[in-house]
C-alpha cells in the first residue's frame, strides 16, 4: 500500500481490514498455498491476457485454504473437487481428507459495512474516536487476541461466513466474477483428520 490511508474509500477499507483474510496471511502454520490448476482456455482481454487458477494450501489446526482466481475477461463458473483441493496431502484422491466432510467459510463475507468504514475514515485524525467505532463494531483486535489464539477459539470474526458443507468426494462450485477471486476456509466436520497441523512454536 503506497496510498494515503486518510483518503481510502470505504470499499477499500473493508477489503484491507478484513480479519478473515488477514488471518490467512498471518496463519500460525506459515505454509504457502500451491497452484493446483491453471486454465488459459478462457476469454482474453484486448491485450490477449486471461486465465483462471485454483490455489489450495494447509492452514493451522487442519483447516484448508481454497482460492478460485478469475483473470478471464468474463465471469466464469469454476469448480474444485476435494481431490484437487487436497492434492498435496495425497495425489489422485488418496488423501484421507477427501473421504471426509468439510464446512466451507466464505472469507469475503461479513466484511465491515460501508457506513461503519466511512465513519472510521472520517475519524482517522482522532485515534480514540476510531478505536471506539471499532470496539462498537466488535471488530477483531489482534493486540487483544492473537490470530493463533483466535483460531484456536474458533472466533467467528476470523471465519467469514459459513456457506455450505461439502460431503466426501464432492466439489466446491462457484461463479467467480471477472477479474476477481473467491477465497474460502475449509474446516473438518466430525472426526478430525489424523494430521493436525501446528505452528512452529508448538512442535
Amino acid at each position: 500500500m503506497g496510498n494515503d490511508l486518510r483518503e481510502l474509500s470505504p470499499e477499500s477499507l473493508t477489503i484491507l481490514n478484513n480479519p478473515a483474510i488477514i488471518a490467512i496471511s498471518q496463519d500460525p502454520l506459515g505454509s504457502s498455498a500451491f497452484l493446483i490448476r491453471k486454465d488459459v482456455n478462457v476469454k482474453k482481454d484486448k491485450y490477449g491476457m486471461g486465465e483462471t487458477h485454483l490455489w489450495a494450501g494447509s492452514l493451522y489446526g487442519g483447516d484448508q485454504l481454497v482460492v478460485l482466481f478469475n483473470a478471464a475477461d468474463e465471469d466464469v463458473d469454476m469448480e474444485a473437487s476435494l481431490e484437487e483441493i487436497f492434492y498435496y496431502q495425497g495425489p489422485e484422491g488418496s488423501a484421507p481428507h477427501v473421504q471426509q466432510s468439510w464446512d466451507v467459510y466464505d472469507l469475503w463475507a461479513n466484511r465491515m459495512d460501508l457506513g461503519t468504514a466511512q465513519k472510521i475514515i472520517d475519524a482517522s485524525a482522532d485515534v480514540e474516536a476510531a478505536r471506539i467505532l471499532l470496539q462498537e463494531a466488535n471488530w477483531y483486535n489482534v493486540t487483544e487476541l492473537s490470530y493463533k489464539d483466535g483460531l484456536k477459539a474458533g472466533d467467528e470474526r476470523l471465519m467469514g461466513k459459513k456457506v455450505e458443507t461439502l460431503k466426501a468426494r464432492s466439489s466446491l462450485k462457484r461463479t467467480v466474477k471477472r477479474h476477481s477471486a473467491e477465497v474460502f476456509r475449509l474446516r473438518n466436520v466430525g472426526e478430525k483428520v489424523k494430521q493436525y497441523l501446528l505452528a512452529k512454536d508448538e512442535l
